[in-house]
C-alpha cells in the first residue's frame, strides 16, 4: 500500500492554528503521522458500506483546536474514517486510528472512543459524538449488517447476491460513567431525563422526532442543571 505523509496530502492548504515548527501532519515533527491510500476493493455484495452518500465536507480536528477542511465519509464494515483532499480527486486516503484526532461534520463528529453500555458492555471503535459536555454525551454507533444471498433454486431463477443492511443505535449518559441505549423516541428521553430540573415541563413543550430535537434538547439540560 502506497504510503503518503501529511504534508503532501495537504499540499497548497492552510492550517488553522498550527505554528510553523509544531505542525503535525509534517511528517519533520513525528515518524509516526503517515496516511495510507486505500486501494481498489471489489466487493460482491448489495448495498454501500458507507453511512454518507458522497464524500462530505468537514474538519480533521486535532487535540488544541487545531483543525483542516477535508472531504470525509465513513465505512461502517471497516470502521474506517476515509478522507479526500477534493471531492473530484481520485484518491482517497486513511489516517491512523489516534484519538488525539476527530473529524467533525455537520451534524456530528466522528470519534475513536471506547463506552460503557448498559445490558451490553463495552462498545468501541468510531462512534459519532452529536453532543458532549461535562454533565451530559449523546452519541450514535453505526452498525453493518450483512445478509447472505441465495443461490438460484432452478434454471429460471437468478442467484440473490448479499446485500448490506446498516443501522445506528443510540446511547446517551454521564461521561466516564455507564450509558443508557435509547431510540429517538420522546419517552426514552423523559424516562432519563425527566426527573430533572425544567425537564418536566421542556417535554411538555417540545417534541423529540430528531437527532437535531435531542441536541437541542440537550442544551437546555445542560444550562439547567
Amino acid at each position: 500500500m502506497k504510503k503518503i505523509i501529511f504534508t503532501l496530502l495537504f499540499t497548497g492548504l492552510a492550517f488553522n492554528g498550527y505554528s510553523q515548527g509544531n505542525n503535525p501532519f509534517d511528517a519533520s515533527n513525528s515518524n509516526t503521522n503517515q496516511v495510507t491510500t486505500k486501494p481498489m476493493v471489489v466487493t460482491d455484495y448489495e448495498g454501500s458500506p458507507y453511512l454518507e452518500d458522497q464524500f462530505t465536507p468537514g474538519l480533521i480536528v486535532e487535540e488544541g483546536n487545531k483543525s483542516q477542511t477535508v472531504y470525509i465519509r465513513y465505512n461502517v464494515v471497516d470502521d474506517q474514517v476515509e478522507l479526500k483532499v477534493a471531492p473530484a480527486q481520485k484518491d482517497i486516503y486513511l489516517l491512523p486510528r489516534q484519538q488525539k484526532f476527530s473529524y467533525k461534520l455537520k451534524d456530528y463528529s466522528y470519534t475513536l472512543s471506547a463506552y460503557n453500555v448498559e445490558d451490553l458492555g463495552l462498545i468501541k471503535g468510531y462512534v459519532m459524538t452529536y453532543y458532549a459536555s461535562d454533565k451530559i454525551v449523546f452519541i450514535g454507533k453505526p452498525l453493518a449488517q450483512v445478509i447472505p444471498g441465495q443461490a438460484a433454486k432452478t434454471g429460471y431463477d437468478k442467484a440473490k447476491p448479499a446485500t448490506i443492511d446498516i443501522a445506528t443505535n443510540f446511547y446517551i449518559g454521564k461521561p466516564n460513567e455507564q450509558l443508557k441505549e435509547v431510540r429517538i423516541k420522546e419517552k426514552d428521553f423523559e424516562k432519563i431525563l425527566g426527573g430533572k430540573k425544567g425537564m418536566k415541563e421542556y417535554f411538555d413543550d417540545n417534541k423529540i422526532k430528531t437527532t437535531d430535537d435531542v441536541i437541542k434538547m440537550l442544551k437546555f439540560y445542560n444550562s439547567k442543571n
